[in-house]
């Protein structure tokens, strides 16, 4: 399904024309993030994370996609150098992975927290 906050604006797209990118999963192409690395964020299957075993008092910790391949480039250029065009894409799959943790219903009665994690 594609909304607003997932379908490139024309200015945006007026402007990868004019000052042509790179994608930022793979480098590959002309747009900040090509059909490819798009797929592999959209259909990557938001799920537990963190240690395995989990440690004595460690809480269940999700992840938006496994950090490895173009999701962990899309991150860090979005992180560390402030490709912000892939702030609804990436903020996508961070609903997925809060409802994924949230459950339906929810499988306990704290709250879920969003906790933000160095690249």
């Amino acid at each position: 399904m594609t909304t607003s906050a997932t379908r490139p604006n024309r200015a945006q797209c007026l402007f990868d024309l004019l000052l042509p990118t790179r994608c930022a999963g793979c480098g590959e192409g002309r747009a900040q993030l090509c059909a490819r690395c798009r797929a592999a964020l959209a259909t990557a299957a938001p799920g537990a994370a963190g240690p395995l075993p989990r440690p004595a008092g460690l809480p269940p910790v999700y992840a938006a996609a496994p950090y490895a391949g173009p999701v962990r480039r899309l991150l860090i250029a979005h992180k560390e150098r402030g490709a912000l065009g892939l702030a609804g894409r990436l903020g996508s799959a961070l609903a997925a992975a809060a409802r994924t943790a949230a459950g339906s219903p929810p499988p306990r009665s704290g709250p879920v927290l969003l906790v933000p994690v160095p690249s």
